[in-house]
């Protein structure tokens, strides 16, 4: 008879569980999402930039899909069965039916509003893709909600702008946004409203934030733009520039 796995009320725990098994068999699993940043911003978890985490958003790798499989199914996570089969090798769903929860998991790359590919960075961070590429993950959505604004003020809250380290690596962001017109397009929007919601004058902690946002967007400017930025900048925002997802409401708690 086969044992079953208690899966944790907590998302964070749960989250860890499903990481740390992988882990043993060679699978390798980093949170992105709100989650992520609960974890590796401390003031994630403080009253302002406090928010709920329900679910669960992984990254992995497409070679790993049926290792992934493997120890979701293994832990007692159900499957969404259609999606899976037509996104096999991109992105998988599933959902703890005891507490109600979804569980998103991305394979080498994270497809939203853009596409950025993950492959290599699941390979730095210990439970949770680095500061940096969660950054991005939040810049790059169009139409965000306050959630997405109090996980980015978390993060430039408690990290650095830098050319490098374990820091938010402006360099590596500003050299993206050098390639890809849509990209610094999408980027600078975001950057722009959460100044505005840090106040103004910006004051106290809302004057780290400004302060370090204001030195990436100086970073994204300065850096030398590719011919295809230079070339798709003259159409300008006549033609949309990102993609947005398909609403996706789930019918599986009722």
């Amino acid at each position: 008879m086969e044992s079953v796995v208690m899966l944790p009320a907590s998302a964070l725990d749960a989250a860890t569980q499903i990481i740390d098994t992988a882990e043993k068999d060679g699978v390798r699993l980093r949170l992105l999402g709100g989650l992520a940043f609960k974890k590796l911003c401390p003031s994630a978890g403080g009253p302002q930039y406090f928010r709920e985490n329900k679910d669960i958003d992984l990254m992995g790798r497409r070679k790993d899909t049926k290792g992934v499989v493997e120890v979701m199914e293994g832990l007692g996570y159900k499957p969404r069965e259609i999606f899976n089969k037509l996104n096999m090798g991109q992105r998988l769903i599933y959902y703890d039916m005891r507490n109600r929860r979804r569980v998103d998991i991305f394979l080498d790359e994270f497809v939203m509003c853009h596409r950025f590919n993950f492959k290599e960075s699941i390979l730095a961070g210990t439970y949770t893709l680095p500061i940096t590429q969660l950054v991005m993950t939040k810049l790059q959505v169009v139409e965000k909600s306050e959630k997405e604004y109090l996980d980015l003020a978390a993060a430039f809250h408690d990290f650095e702008v830098t050319d490098g380290g374990g820091q938010i690596q402006g360099n590596e962001i500003a050299e993206l946004c050098a390639k890809d017109w849509g990209v610094y397009t999408t980027f600078r929007k975001s950057l722009e409203a959460l100044l505005a919601k840090s106040g103004s004058p910006a004051s106290g902690d809302g004057a780290v934030v400004a302060a370090r946002v204001e030195k990436l967007l100086a970073m994204m400017d300065s850096a030398p733009k590719s011919f295809g930025w230079r070339m798709r900048a003259r159409i300008g925002e006549k033609a949309r520039w990102y993609d947005l997802p398909d609403m996706d409401e789930d019918a599986v708690f009722g």
